[in-house]
């Protein structure tokens, strides 16, 4: 785990969520360290639904992949990032507005290639979709430039800084 990451300052409310992520309805539950997994929910609406009333599948795919990379995420350095290279989903059925739960897991990890899966599941725990994706891990790039470890840090830092004195100026 890499609690100094954007990932984990995410997840503990110092930086907003990306927007895709709050589209889905996207909530972080646990990450276990001795499986490299995590578990996640989807508060879907019917803004992501197909003309039947289904949840669309290409809104299923995105949530297989905020399902992985979160895996992945939560154990990258801060100047690292993981982009999705390939990814297949198999949609096993119908899914429905509601709460949906996904778990991700990093199957294996060698050099800067990450291979991953994901499932999601109803309330009742059927399977709704699955999914194996491909991750390239790099370095954090501005304008072609490798960005270090220190100065992401620094930058995070900053970053969160200015969101607590937005807040604290809010609250008075």
């Amino acid at each position: 785990m890499q609690p100094d990451n954007t990932f984990w300052a995410m997840v503990d409310g110092r930086l907003p969520l990306p927007a895709a992520a709050t589209t889905l309805g996207w909530c972080f539950h646990a990450h276990n360290p001795a499986d490299r997994s995590v578990s996640v929910s989807f508060e879907v609406g019917d803004a992501l639904t197909n003309p039947l009333g289904q949840v669309h599948g290409g809104m299923l795919a995105a949530m297989l992949d905020d399902c992985m990379g979160p895996a992945i995420y939560a154990e990258l350095p801060p100047d690292r990032i993981a982009v999705t290279v390939e990814s297949k989903t198999v949609f096993v059925q119908a899914a429905r507005p509601g709460r949906i739960f996904g778990y991700g897991r990093i199957e294996h990890w060698r050099g800067q290639l990450c291979f991953a899966a994901g499932r999601l599941t109803d309330e009742q725990g059927r399977v709704l979709a699955t999914a194996t994706a491909t991750y390239r891990i790099g370095h954090l790039r501005w304008r072609g430039w490798r960005v270090p470890g220190p100065l992401v840090k620094h930058l995070l830092r900053r970053q969160l800084r200015k969101r607590a004195a937005a807040k604290a100026l809010a609250a008075k």
